[in-house]
């Protein structure tokens, strides 16, 4: 076997600006590869991202769930279970593989799959909260809660963004706004920062996807309204205000509407 790379890293340059790109493996399947300054790092797309099986499950996660499970069966209820040290450590190498990927996937815009692994990663803060012995274990994590709502948010809205569907994006990014704004506040400096910026943030996005969204047909019908308010023409602001109470009233489809404006003119 030979391990030298020398050749597979001469045929892919090293660019800070352009270093991600998928390929499709020996076994068929789709993988990222990142170009660092001395070599390659690879992640499976599905699954644990260094492609191994703990136990036999998909995640260590999943492995520690499954005891949970059997400590249930056992005991009535998971009241006693517990989380050492050792197990949050290794619960917490294993979050950050899948934080490495869930960047990468946020910069080549493959937002349902950022959607899917952080919402992977809060399921795994949530366990070790709940589970862990020691309170430092937690807060470790809870630290940085705020940062990964905010991510799994933006996956959310951004992938809305992309259809057009500005409604629904907007909705997705409120109820994020919504659930960070909530959280309890920690003396802790990470945590204050973390939350004040990812509210900025996805504060200053909702005022941009405002801003430049099409006009939905009843701000469209609205803005004429001022408009012929504006120049005191009552009998065409009258007409409007007929079509916006049609409108509410669902009387009319969007297909009527534009066609009996399309009239007017």
């Amino acid at each position: 076997m030979n391990y030298d790379i020398s050749d597979v890293l001469s045929t892919w340059e090293y660019d800070r600006l352009n270093n991600i790109r998928k390929i499709k493996g020996n076994n068929g399947k789709e993988k990222i590869q990142i170009r660092l300054p001395l070599g390659i790092e690879q992640f499976e797309v599905d699954g644990r991202p260094d492609g191994k099986r703990p136990y036999g499950k998909e995640s260590l996660l999943e492995y520690y769930k499954g005891k949970v499970e059997i400590y249930k069966k056992k005991r009535g209820n998971d009241e006693g279970f517990g989380l050492t040290k050792e197990d949050c450590s290794r619960l917490y190498e294993e979050g950050l593989l899948y934080y490495y990927r869930y960047v990468l996937f946020f910069q080549l815009k493959d937002y349902e799959r950022v959607v899917r692994d952080t919402q992977r990663n809060i399921e795994y803060f949530d366990f070790v909260e709940k589970y862990a012995i020691e309170e430092d274990d937690r807060l470790a994590l809870e630290q940085y809660r705020p940062y990964i709502i905010r991510m799994n948010v933006l996956g959310k809205g951004l992938n809305y963004l992309e259809r057009k569907d500005y409604e629904e994006a907007l909705r997705k990014i409120e109820e994020g706004i919504t659930s960070i704004d909530s959280l309890p506040d920690m003396e802790n400096a990470t945590f204050t920062f973390e939350k004040g910026r990812s509210l900025k943030l996805l504060r200053s996005l909702v005022e941009e996807i405002i801003r430049e969204r099409p006009l939905s047909e009843k701000e469209e019908l609205q803005r004429k309204l001022e408009q012929a308010i504006e120049e005191e023409n009552y009998e065409r602001a009258a007409e409007l205000r007929d079509m916006i109470r049609e409108l509410n009233r669902g009387k009319i489809s969007r297909y009527e509407s534009k066609n009996r404006k399309r009239q007017e003119r």
